[in-house]
């Protein structure tokens, strides 16, 4: 049975306009890319954080860079710089310790005490395709395993397939899917057995 034909009339139009995201884990130990030692993950910094939006202005806008800065102010989130080998800030990402709320799509995230949620990562553009967000993802397990964490846990967009294959080289299996309704403000979560086409 399609699900569709549980949804109210009232409702076929927001299906329309959906956009579909999946909640991956992955563990902390296991066969994957070792982090590049040339290349380091830092906390952010109000200073830190005020350079990237002097550097590159066009991915990193105002909204986003007070965003950012409010973050470091959580005491349950990390937010981290990815540095190059040269030194240079390449782009962002972050880590939460406990339970979370997926502001965008209105949904909460429980994070057991054995987890860490992984989310916002940005590359900007000039240093895309280069390794840097495997290199992320990759330092930051190395992290969860100095202090004793054993999954990792992130929630992906369907059409964001780079992304995707970031996470698949490190284990990552898909656990639930959600829909968005954009125009009401609401997302479903089912079970990964229902299909659900991104479209």
């Amino acid at each position: 049975m399609p699900l569709t034909s549980l949804l109210p009339a009232s409702w076929q139009q927001s299906w329309r306009k959906r956009e579909v995201l999946d909640t991956y884990v992955f563990p902390v130990q296991g066969p994957r890319p070792e982090a590049d030692p040339s290349r380091t993950l830092e906390d952010a910094t109000e200073a830190v954080l005020d350079q990237m939006r002097r550097d590159y202005p066009d991915d990193l806008n105002e909204r986003k860079h007070r965003l950012l800065v409010e973050r470091l102010q959580h005491p349950a989130d990390r937010t981290l710089v990815i540095r190059d080998e040269h030194g240079e800030p390449c782009g962002y990402c972050h880590l939460t310790y406990g339970d979370t709320e997926n502001a965008r799509i209105h949904l909460r995230l429980r994070v057991s005490p054995r987890e860490a949620y992984f989310w916002d990562d940005h590359v900007f553009v000039a240093h895309r395709r280069r390794g840097l967000h495997a290199f992320s993802i990759a330092r930051r397990l190395e992290l969860l395993a100095e202090e004793g964490r054993v999954q990792g846990v992130t929630m992906i967009s369907r059409k964001n397939t780079a992304s995707r294959a970031s996470y698949a080289a490190f284990g990552a299996r898909r656990t639930r899917q959600h829909v968005f309704l954009k125009d009401r403000g609401r997302t479903l979560t089912v079970p990964t057995w229902v299909e659900i086409p991104a479209r």
